[in-house]
């Protein structure tokens, strides 16, 4: 019975561990879920809401109004 618990699911690769397990490189996730952070875009959540997202103002798209010059 132990081994054919063992063999139950698949065997995942390290960058997909690292997605599971929060890894510090999420910036294939957001891609993938077209993440972006805009004021004046319905589609895009708030420049307000990236610090909720870890990483994401280096890897993600952003709008200029993001940014206080």
């Amino acid at each position: 019975m132990k081994k054919k618990l063992l063999k139950v699911g698949a065997i995942l690769e390290k960058t997909e561990q690292q997605l599971i397990k929060g890894g510090s490189n999420n910036c294939d996730y957001y891609a993938r879920i077209n993440l972006c952070f805009a004021d004046n875009d319905p589609y895009c959540k708030s420049c307000s809401q990236i610090g909720n997202y870890p990483g994401a103002a280096s890897c993600v798209n952003l709008d200029n109004g993001c940014f206080e010059f």
